[in-house]
């Protein structure tokens, strides 16, 4: 079989333990940062359940209820934007 690819041509690059760690930790870090993503959605949820759940009873806290999960969605989505622009860099 013909070879497309010479591979004498350049070196392959340098990988160390280190290397190998940081990789590992960026994974990690991005399976955290999805699950804390998940919980706020989740907990979005629920307080949009309990608002629906106590509107005959209690219309301040629905109506509290609905502000606080709309404020905090535009928040969470200001800041998705601003993550995703600098790399996932927040400082």
């Amino acid at each position: 079989m013909k070879q497309i690819y010479d591979f004498e041509l350049n070196s392959p690059p340098v990988l160390n333990e280190n290397m190998l760690r940081q990789k590992a930790e960026e994974r990690r870090l991005q399976w955290q940062t999805a699950l804390i993503a998940a919980a706020a959605v989740l907990m979005q949820v629920v307080i949009v359940l309990l608002g629906f759940s106590a509107i005959d009873f209690y219309p301040v806290l629905t109506a509290l209820s609905f502000i606080y999960v709309i404020i905090s969605t535009t928040g969470y989505g200001i800041l998705a934007v601003v993550c995703t622009r600098k790399g996932g860099n927040l400082l």
